[in-house]
């Protein structure tokens, strides 16, 4: 078994060490710091982050508006929506740092009216946004999942729906598996060869939106203009992207 000693000199043991801490290098003891990235990239971009209330009824819907200095966001969350704005590092830090009447005026005019006026923020936050794949390496007892394997830039909201995708296999995988070995070598083995295929996709997916999407060079801005329109325009091929990027390969 694996024995994880806490900060109250408490020992606790258990066959499988879990690492779901989202990647956070504060957190993480010795036992679970993340190995080196496989693959890194830094997108030189900062995301703000806050709750907004706005002017129209609460939709239950997730809006999304590309722009050439990264996408923004507004994703539902209770009566309000969580939003996460892209830019730069300078844009970033100055916009965090506007006046609430300053702030949601600017947002208005980079995100557009389709929820309204926004009425009221959040304090803000910012966020360096990079691509660090650790990957499922699982090793004496112990597997990363989420953003603890791999974190992602937030565009389309592939790093969440894989981390879902990651627990969801893992569960299913304990559960299939014997209890005398449940975290041994072979068991871990063969999660992280399950998990490979979508991750790498998933990966590779939202690095490429990155780039596309954060483009302003005339027949890339073209090309992803026809691109959505075709998606808009084509149900079964809309919905077989949206059911790839919801439920992973086996969508």
């Amino acid at each position: 078994a694996a024995t994880l000693q806490t900060d109250d000199d408490r020992s606790l043991a258990a066959p499988l060490v879990v690492v779901a801490d989202g990647g956070r290098r504060d957190v993480a003891s010795k036992a679970t710091a993340a190995p080196a990235p496989k693959l890194q990239r830094d997108y030189e971009q900062m995301a703000v982050v806050c709750e907004v209330q706005t002017e129209l009824p609460y939709a239950n819907q997730a809006y999304e508006r590309f722009t050439p200095q990264g996408p923004a966001a507004l994703l539902p969350k209770g009566d309000r929506y969580a939003l996460v704005w892209t830019a730069s590092h300078a844009d970033a830090e100055r916009i965090a740092a506007l006046d609430d009447a300053a702030f949601l005026a600017e947002l208005y005019r980079h995100f557009g009216g389709r929820q309204g006026l926004f009425l009221s923020a959040s304090p803000r936050k910012t966020f360096p946004l990079k691509l660090a794949y650790v990957g499922s390496t699982a090793a004496d007892r112990v597997v990363r999942i989420g953003n603890a394997a791999q974190t992602l830039h937030p565009v389309s909201g592939q790093g969440f729906n894989i981390g879902l995708r990651d627990a969801w296999e893992l569960a299913s995988l304990c559960g299939d598996t014997a209890p005398d070995a449940l975290g041994n070598a072979a068991m871990l083995r063969a999660y992280a060869r399950g998990r490979r295929v979508d991750v790498l996709g998933g990966v590779g997916f939202t690095d490429f939106l990155v780039r596309v999407f954060s483009n302003d060079i005339a027949p890339v801005r073209h090309a992803r203009g026809l691109g959505l329109l075709a998606l808009e325009l084509c149900p079964p091929l809309k919905n077989f992207v949206a059911r790839r990027m919801i439920f992973g390969a086996r969508g």
